[in-house]
């Protein structure tokens, strides 16, 4: 069952997110509040590349840094998750994070680390979603976005 769907009608593309990985998504902000925190999203996109279906959230590795205003996502053990993954046809979509108790708004960090991401050859993912987490238990605030050629698209919730 698909609880957000987000769209973006400039590129053409929509982003759907199950409430199971919604619900992952609160928890772990809940549990690292007043922290930030994050990781990687995975999924695949529709045979016609329209629609990013995210089929998983990953928790962050035990060697990212999370501190009250800044996070820095760790690699131990995404490399080997993600090779798992490619089996089953399933790949690294982007990035994910927590702004406790802030609105969910990328900062410059974000854009310039999304930005490098997409020229990232290894990662063979151009156009990176980022989703931010902002908010709290009682009130959740949710931005997704996909960096194109180096420029920012903002997605509409579309429930």
């Amino acid at each position: 069952m698909i609880e957000l769907v987000f769209c973006n009608s400039d590129i053409n593309l929509q982003i759907e997110l199950s409430s199971e990985q919604l619900d992952l998504l609160h928890k772990l902000c809940e549990e690292s509040n007043p922290y930030e925190t994050g990781g990687i999203v995975i999924g695949r996109y529709s045979d016609n590349g329209v629609t990013a279906f995210i089929f998983e959230i990953t928790n962050s590795p035990d060697d990212s840094i999370r501190e009250m205003t800044s996070f820095k996502r760790g690699i131990n053990g995404l490399q080997k998750r993600l090779d798992k993954l490619w089996k089953d046809n399933l790949y690294y979509l982007g990035e994910w994070h927590y702004h406790p108790n802030s609105l969910p708004i990328p900062s410059h960090s974000d854009i310039e680390q999304m930005i490098s991401l997409s020229h990232n050859i290894k990662l063979n993912c151009p156009e990176p979603i980022l989703i931010i987490i902002g908010g709290g238990n009682n009130n959740w605030l949710l931005n997704a976005m996909v960096i194109v050629n180096d420029k920012i698209f903002y997605f509409d919730e579309s429930r």
